[in-house]
């Protein structure tokens, strides 16, 4: 809550003071002017002000929260600080800032209620109390981040106060009053939409005399980071113009809207234009900082039209600068209600359509296509109907470059980790599939122990791992599956022979494997990782012979049973035929939302853009 009115509040007390009273009154019947002298003499009967907490202090003076106990309502009473009123030429700024203030009859300025005297004969005035935050408060907040404040006060609203303010100026230089101290600590944002200029305590009136003594350089050592010099120099560095800095006798309002280009720039950049205290006198008069605020946050997509008005409101030349502050406010105004400024946003768009092309021929790879994508945005951006942008841009969304980024390796390995970790099921069941046919071979014949105890040893660690593995160990699970699968391919080689089953297993675990999303290993690995498990145990004892027009496959069998045999051979086919076509359909299922995906995207991204020319 703001309650200062109008002064540059240093440190603020949040303490109660004791309760006083201003006694304004006077006898009955006595003529204005003969109460308020008898009211400053201590002679009055009642008291219409009734002080509360103390809401701030500057250096000149001091604000008080009070009630007019007359009308019934809030107030601040802003009085000067004690020992100061002994000094003339402080009493005599203190009372012409709230005369100054007083005649300027505006929505956005303080409106001043009365000036008197209290009663140790220390100058006030009461004003109207506000409640509100700085315009500094809002930009601070929002350089930090504060999630509040960005959702409370976004750009737009920030540009219509700041117009707001310039009109509030323009009215007040048509008064004669060049105010002189415009800075966001100055500007108030009221809690319902309302939006004041604070602190005309330095303003100059351009009717009155210009003092002799002109400030010398050294004087600005009595200059603060922030406050408000009550010597030899007036204003604050950062916001001050090179004429006001150089103490030109003929500041005019030229002054007031060079102080509005820099609160213009720090609003829209979320940073001050110049440094503070010293640095910020130097950076003014040297005028060679960009006032361009897209160029210090370019992060913020900061419209041309207000970087061009910026550098304009900034000038070091004060002949340069717009020649009025309903310049100023008139230029947001038509950019708030979306007036562009078409020819300035052509040529822009043509710049960055020759920085794109220009990027393009120097290559297509990663850099200089991202450089390129950047530029063509910003010229669709600045210019949505011209075609060769239209057209390049849509060339560059749909062409691909000629490496492939970084992070897209990166996104494509995890959405390949992600489609292994949802096949689990298949792999779970895959290896309860072996595990099934345990029971029915030693049925069948097949009665060696150490063949059946392999069997389960590989399969249970296959069906865990799909069962149990997270994400982050996907790839580790799939070098666990090829090794567990071409090992059971090896024992059933073994036990069948190379021609009978063997090679249905192995051409299905190597298709599995070929089309894990991961890529273990090359299709050649791969391929001969497949054939040495198929050949290998073959080659120990080889278990085919010919006789005749037969060919004779001899197994591991102690004893085949023909009935259960042919039991487990079907099985085997049924199994064998149905994991194909599983997998052929979770290929092929794949492949179609991929593309159905891309193809949607590019749908989407070809209406983005105006077609081209003869498309």
């Amino acid at each position: 809550m703001v309650g200062m009115a109008e002064d540059d509040i240093g440190t603020l007390d949040t303490t109660t003071p004791e309760l006083a009273t201003l006694d304004t009154s006077a006898p009955s019947g006595a003529t204005s002017g003969a109460r308020r002298n008898e009211a400053v003499g201590g002679g009055g009967a009642r008291a219409r002000y009734t002080l509360g907490a103390m809401l701030g202090k500057g250096g000149m003076g001091e604000v008080v929260s009070a009630r007019d106990e007359q009308l019934g309502r809030s107030v601040a009473v802003k009085r000067l600080r004690a020992g100061l009123d002994e000094q003339d030429q402080i009493v005599a700024r203190f009372v012409r800032e709230a005369r100054i203030q007083g005649r300027l009859d505006h929505p956005a300025i303080v409106p001043v209620h009365e000036l008197w005297h209290d009663a140790e004969g220390r100058p006030c005035f009461a004003m109207k109390q506000l409640a509100g935050r700085t315009l500094a408060d809002v930009i601070e907040k929002l350089a930090a981040g504060d999630a509040a404040t960005v959702r409370e006060f976004p750009v737009q609203r920030l540009l219509r106060a700041f117009a707001e303010v310039c009109l509030a100026i323009e009215f007040a230089h048509t008064r004669g009053v060049v105010h002189r101290d415009l800075k966001p600590a100055n500007i108030v944002l009221g809690d319902f939409g309302e939006v004041y200029v604070l602190d005309w305590g330095i303003a100059r009136v351009v009717d009155e005399p210009v003092p002799a003594a002109r400030p010398s350089f050294p004087d600005l050592q009595l200059l603060g980071d922030e406050a408000t010099s009550i010597g030899a120099m007036i204003g604050t560095p950062g916001y001050m113009p090179p004429e006001q800095i150089q103490g030109e006798a003929d500041v005019d309002a030229r002054a007031d809207i060079y102080a509005l280009g820099c609160v213009l720039f720090e609003l829209l950049a979320r940073s001050a234009l110049h440094p503070r205290g010293r640095e910020g006198i130097g950076s003014a008069l040297a005028g060679d900082v960009d006032a361009r605020p897209s160029v210090r946050a370019p992060g913020l997509d900061i419209a041309p039209e207000l970087d061009a008005l910026c550098a304009a409101a900034t000038a070091a030349d004060r002949r340069a600068r717009p020649p009025t502050a309903r310049t100023l406010a008139d230029a947001v105004q038509r950019f708030l209600d979306g007036d562009r400024d078409v020819a300035m946003r052509r040529d822009i768009a043509h710049r960055e359509l020759a920085a794109a092309r220009a990027a393009l021929a120097r290559g297509n790879g990663v850099a200089e296509r991202r450089e390129a994508m950047i530029a063509a945005g910003r010229a669709l951006a600045f210019d949505p109907q011209n075609r060769d942008t239209a057209a390049l841009v849509t060339r560059l969304m749909l062409e691909p470059p000629a490496d492939v980024p970084e992070e897209v390796e990166r996104a494509l390995v995890e959405e390949d980790t992600n489609t292994m970790y949802e096949t689990r099921t298949t792999i779970a069941l895959g290896g309860l599939g072996y595990l099934l046919f345990v029971p029915l071979l030693w049925a069948a014949g097949f009665r060696t122990p150490w063949f059946h105890a392999a069997t389960v040893a590989m399969c249970l660690p296959l069906v865990g791992v799909a069962v149990f593995a997270t994400r982050a160990r996907m790839l580790a699970a799939g070098w666990m599956a090829m090794f567990m699968g071409f090992g059971l391919v090896a024992l059933y080689a073994h036990m069948f022979g190379a021609f009978l089953v063997a090679p249905a297993l192995g051409v299905v675990t190597a298709m599995l494997l070929a089309s894990h999303p991961l890529r273990l290993v090359n299709s050649y690995v791969l391929y001969a990782i497949a054939v040495a498990a198929i050949l290998a145990p073959s080659l120990v004892q080889l278990r085919v012979a010919f006789t005749g027009s037969d060919i004779v496959i001899h197994t591991a069998a102690d004893e085949l049973d023909p009935s259960v045999m042919r039991a487990v051979l079907l099985a085997f086919v049924l199994q064998l035929v149905a994991t194909g076509v599983i997998l052929a359909r979770t290929l092929t299922a794949q492949r179609r939302r991929a593309s159905r995906q891309l193809q949607l995207q590019a749908w989407q991204l070809r209406q983005l853009v105006p077609p081209a020319a003869g498309a």
